[in-house]
């Protein structure tokens, strides 16, 4: 989970790009330092693994700036995707806050995809959690070389209701910046949620009962002194003999400011505002629609960009099978 320092005020949280080797995920993490403007991340790192130093993964720092008195702070690593690594990508997931299942979306690679998605869910269960458990959203890349019917034949298989999905193409920067946002917003909300709770969990948890007074002495019997009011640095130094409320506070209060605040982070086109609570359906308009593309015998993909209520924009990809008119038809 995410690491927070009262000594430094700093809030850590990791968000580990998950999939098949030559996903994609590389491509993502390499998108972003370039969209991103330089104060809003670090350098694109290649590390090696405790386990293995032959191993290596690639990590990039995100800052979020000073969030509620905290700096805020994502790393996103990308896991690497061959088969004798799979002990790096188990370690990768230990403590990791939110996950990017990054599918590669061509026709030959679904019972890879597949596979590795159950490996996520084993290696998860390993920690003690499950994938329900884990903010976690969905990218198909590579749709420029999909096959639409497929790539809804593996959504079905998946089985996940309530993931955010996106239809990408990495290599040209397509929906990699919305997948971040989105991500970043679904960790930072549960963290707050988490925070919050365990405050009150221990605010509502009984004191201590304390002993009582030792027996005052047969003679003479003195009269007992009025008890005075707990002053305010008791207060603190009981406050601070507490570490995980305080530290669970500090991130309550960093997700809160995130989600609720009006500062925003922009880099390129990301950018971490509130989801809106909705009670139904939002109208959108359309804003604009790109040039259409042939992806297949007979099927066309068209870009659209839809606007909703609140002036945010969305990209939409729609996909057109067309069929011939009548037997023997062209």
């Amino acid at each position: 989970m995410a690491e927070v320092n009262r000594d430094s005020g700093t809030v850590n949280a990791r968000i580990v790009y998950w999939g098949v080797d030559g996903a994609g995920k590389s491509t993502n993490l390499r998108v972003i330092h370039q969209k991103l403007r330089p104060d809003h991340r670090g350098e694109l790192q290649v590390r090696r693994t405790r386990l293995d130093p032959t191993v290596t993964y690639e990590v990039l720092p995100i800052e979020l700036g000073d969030v509620g008195g905290q700096r805020t702070r994502i790393e996103v690593a990308a896991v690497p995707g061959a088969a004798d690594q799979a002990p790096t990508r188990k370690q990768l997931l230990d403590q990791v806050d939110g996950v990017v299942f990054v599918i590669d979306a061509q026709p030959g690679r679904i019972d890879d995809n597949l596979a590795a998605f159950e490996e996520l869910r084993r290696c998860l269960s390993a920690y003690g959690r499950s994938l329900e458990q884990v903010p976690l959203v969905i990218q198909y890349n590579k749709c420029d070389l999909s096959d639409p019917y497929a790539l809804e034949e593996l959504h079905k298989k998946l089985d996940l209701r309530g993931a955010a999905a996106f239809e990408a193409v990495a290599v040209e920067g397509t929906a990699v910046l919305q997948t971040l946002t989105t991500i970043s917003k679904r960790v930072m909300r549960v963290l707050k949620d988490a925070g919050a709770a365990e405050v009150r969990a221990r605010s509502a948890a009984p004191k201590p009962a304390t002993a009582p007074p030792p027996p005052a002495p047969a003679a003479p019997a003195p009269r007992e002194a009025p008890r005075r009011p707990a002053s305010l640095a008791d207060a603190v130094a009981a406050e601070a003999s507490h570490p995980a409320a305080a530290r669970s506070a500090a991130t309550a209060a960093a997700a809160s400011a995130l989600l609720e605040a009006p500062a925003e982070l922009r880099g390129g086109d990301l950018l971490l505002t509130p989801e809106p609570e909705r009670a139904g359906p939002a109208p959108l308009t359309l804003e604009s629609v790109g040039a259409a593309r042939k992806v297949g015998p007979g099927a066309l993909r068209v870009p659209l960009v839809l606007r909703d209520a609140a002036g945010g924009l969305h990209d939409l990809t729609l996909t057109l099978q067309i069929g011939p008119s009548g037997e023997g038809g062209d």
